[in-house]
């Protein structure tokens, strides 16, 4: 009996080599969605699974693998391989002050750190500073043994770069990035990095009040901001509130990069925005 649900799966080819395309994944407790892009940046697949990765290593180890088995991939020898871990557990510590010896310090300011949590380190050469953040050390080693290959990044360092691309076109630049039940926020001034943090709601007010709070502590104007949205659907309601207090509420285009086929009409591809960022 399979212990997983193949949710959505879109390819624009039935053979994929995988030695010429990367593979973008992030990993949920209870679940993880992925893209394959090739070499010359065209979109090949789009899939996600509803699978528990809550266990021990091996159980991980299983589960991840027969997900991917069901639809053809057996052997993971992508080019690239990026896992993109959903933690609140991250910060920033510029390149220049940071101190390898000093990570879980680092991070005690922002979360509680237990023995589960792997501590994981990333130099993000754009933003000029590294991401330090906790994931369970359950799914970490898991995933290192499959993919031996992959680099791993918190979803705040791929929202950050993103932002950091696209800060030029605007004095002040936020993305938000929408999970289940928490969003994810940065924040460029001009072009500057300066704020990333998530936070949990329960409805659009909970929601809205978060935003316009960490605008009131930065000091940014809601008629002066570049504000784009992503992550899974927002709600008519919660829409409603995002253009009730700021001026301009875009969409992110995740797209710009990567040529797309017909194929993929209709797929939502605001969703998997974390695994298609470059």
């Amino acid at each position: 009996m399979d212990t997983f649900k193949l949710v959505n799966l879109v390819k624009s080819d039935e053979s994929i080599l995988s030695q010429d395309t990367d593979l973008s994944i992030c990993l949920k407790a209870d679940g993880f969605f992925f893209t394959l892009i090739d070499s010359n940046y065209v979109l090949r697949a789009v899939g996600e699974f509803d699978v528990d990765l809550s266990l021990g290593m091996t159980s991980v180890m299983t589960n991840i693998r027969n997900c991917f088995a069901s639809i053809g991939i057996r052997i993971f020898n992508f080019a690239n391989i990026k896992v993109i871990c959903l933690t609140n557990k991250n910060i920033f510590v510029p390149y220049k002050l940071y101190d390898n010896s000093k990570t879980k310090d680092y991070l005690r300011g922002v979360a509680n750190i237990v023995s589960s949590d792997t501590i994981i380190e990333n130099i993000s050469e754009r933003l000029d500073a590294v991401s330090v953040f906790a994931f369970p050390m359950h799914q970490y080693s898991a995933t290192k043994i499959l993919m031996s290959k992959a680099k791993f990044y918190s979803q705040h360092q791929a929202m950050a770069e993103y932002c950091f691309d696209i800060s030029k076109l605007a004095n002040n630049t936020v993305v938000l990035h929408k999970r289940e039940n928490a969003c994810d926020m940065v924040v460029f001034k001009g072009a500057k990095f300066t704020y990333s943090n998530s936070f949990d709601f329960n409805n659009e007010h909970d929601m809205i009040y978060q935003i316009l709070f960490a605008f009131e502590k930065l000091d940014i104007d809601v008629e002066d901001v570049n504000f784009l949205i992503t992550g899974i659907e927002y709600t008519h309601e919660e829409k409603k509130v995002l253009n009730r207090h700021i001026k301009s509420v875009l969409y992110t285009n995740p797209m710009e990069l990567i040529k797309v086929g017909c194929e993929f009409d209709g797929v939502s591809m605001q969703k998997y925005f974390l695994t298609l960022v470059k």
